[in-house]
This record gives structure tokens, sequence and C-alpha cells, in this order.
């Protein structure tokens, strides 16, 4: 699988956007599920002891991605990047837990952390990848189908994860503040915790301005 970040969302997001890819195959997706959402439950304590609705905005991990949504001529109407829908769900109280083993690490790092993650099931992605700009919103595609949307958050549910799905595709991404030693120590916490409670093999690329595309 290629994946491709045209120059565009650089030129018209950040110029130092980092997205990394992190596949992992041949996973168990069901038997831990309890543990990681408990993980999740954890979490989702700290946020709700730390934030509050007129917080998240300004927070200094969150406003970065207001202002480059701003910059980019974006104003979502939904849910703005998948990290604020997360804690906007955690706030009022609604539920985050996922029903498999994946979507709830990736939530629990997404909330730990406050960066935007997004998951596929690797196997129903169809051809290769690639991340372009239109209407005012990042968006990205396989060779058959629009998978979802970064800025107005959107998912394409014919590529969510399963309990029974055994290969995934996670998308972390990184704007500055956040550091090119803390975004290794984000990246190698999620591949820990991918291996730990789901077994597999895992893979990963990173594209940035300079380096825009790979095969993974």
């Amino acid at each position: 699988m290629k994946i491709t970040i045209k120059p565009e969302v650089f030129q018209k997001l950040h110029p130092k956007l980092k997205v990394v890819f992190i596949v992992a195959k041949n996973i168990d997706n069901k038997t831990r599920v309890k543990e990681a959402n408990h993980l999740l439950k954890e979490v989702e304590k700290m946020i709700l002891m730390t934030f509050n609705k007129n917080t998240v905005k300004t927070h200094h991990l969150v406003a970065p991605w207001t202002v480059a949504r701003q910059q980019f001529g974006k104003k979502a109407t939904h849910y703005h990047t998948s990290v604020e829908r997360l804690l906007k769900k955690v706030l009022q109280h609604q539920k985050v837990e996922a029903k498999d083993t994946v979507t709830a690490v990736v939530r629990y790092l997404s909330l730990k952390h406050i960066i935007p993650v997004g998951v596929d099931d690797q196997k129903k992605v169809q051809g290769d990848i690639t991340f372009d700009t239109k209407k005012g919103d990042i968006f990205y595609h396989d060779a058959k189908k629009v998978l979802g949307t970064k800025l107005d958050y959107w998912k394409n549910a014919k590529t969510a994860l399963r309990q029974s799905s055994d290969s995934t595709l996670i998308h972390l991404e990184f704007l500055p503040p956040v550091s090119p030693a803390k975004q290794k120590e984000i990246v190698k916490e999620t591949t820990e915790l991918v291996r730990m409670f789901c077994g597999g093999q895992v893979k990963m690329v990173e594209l940035d301005k300079k380096n825009n595309s790979a095969t993974i």
C-alpha cells in the first residue's frame, strides 16, 4: 500500500504537519477489549478533572489545529478534529467506550496526548491512499472511495474496525508545539500498546513536507 500526502495539504494547513502511519497485521482485536477500555476509562477521568467546555479550544495542543483550520479557510460545523470530538463527548458524559481493542487503544492515546488519531481496517482499503484538499477540508481516499475527513471530522463506516478485523492502519497527526522527541515517544507508546493488547506484526512510516509519500 502506498500512502501519499499531496503538497497542497502542507501548503494550506501547516508546513510542519507530520503524519505517522502504523500498520499492524495478524492482530487479535477482541480478546483484550475490556482491558483496553479500562485504560480509556482512566484517561476519561483525567480529562474530566482538567478540562471543561470553555477550555478545550484554548488548550495549547488544540489551539494550533484551530489556527491552522482558520488559515485553511475551514469553519468546522460538526466535530472539528477527531480529538476535539472525543473531548466533547467525554465532557458531555457520552459513551466513548470502544467495541474493539485497537479503537479503545487509539482513543486512549488520543485523549492522553491530545492529538488527532485515525484508524481504518487495512484490509478494507482498496488500493493506495491519498490525502488531499477539497472544499475547505483535508480528506483521504483510496482507489474507490473517500475514507474520511480531518478538520471537520468524519469517518467512512466501510473501513471502520470490527472485533473480527485482523489488520489495521493507524494514523497519528502532529502539529507544533508537539516536539520531534514527543512525537517519537507517542509513536513508541502506540506500537507497544498495539503489540501488548493485540499482538501481530507492526510497521511504521512517517510523512512530512519533504517526504510526502511512502509504501508500507
